[in-house]
């Protein structure tokens, strides 16, 4: 793994895979102390000027929970449908927020839409906030997408 003053040169001169590292320890708190202005900082480069799509989901998870931002659930869901055709993560995020109302009319059309996307993917069996990194799902996330299925259907 590289070290993390030398992903911080590579981040400041602009490499988008590295300022998505540094958004994610810093929002997470791997290899360093969790700090939100930092993870902010680092995943909105990477989202808005490098174009990459896991920082979208980062931002979102920020927003939803009001990690050094204002809790925003409509600035959240933006976050999320802006990538939600190619992260599961966002589809997920979304399908949880559509199937409990959390900050908007619950949708349970939308949810059974998205959680049925969700329940397609292949998961990772490791630590849930390398699952995050990874923009993967875990087992038991399909596992909710199916039973949410099961149940709604």
């Amino acid at each position: 793994m590289k070290d993390i003053n030398q992903a911080r040169r590579d981040a400041e001169a602009g490499n988008v895979v590295d300022q998505g590292f540094l958004g994610w320890i810093y929002l997470y708190g791997r290899f360093t102390e969790v700090n939100y202005q930092e993870a902010l900082r680092w995943l909105s480069a990477a989202a808005y000027d490098g174009r990459a799509s896991r920082p979208f989901i980062h931002l979102g998870r920020m927003y939803e929970e009001g990690l050094g931002v204002p809790q925003d659930i409509h600035e959240a869901i933006r976050h999320y449908r802006a990538v939600e055709k190619v992260e599961p993560r966002a589809t997920l995020a979304l399908a949880r927020i559509y199937a409990s109302g959390k900050g908007v009319p619950a949708d349970p059309v939308e949810a059974v839409r998205l959680y049925s996307l969700v329940a397609e993917h292949d998961t990772l069996e490791h630590d849930a906030d390398v699952v995050a990194f990874a923009g993967a799902v875990t087992s038991d996330e399909v596992e909710e997408a199916k039973k949410y299925l099961r149940d709604h259907q």
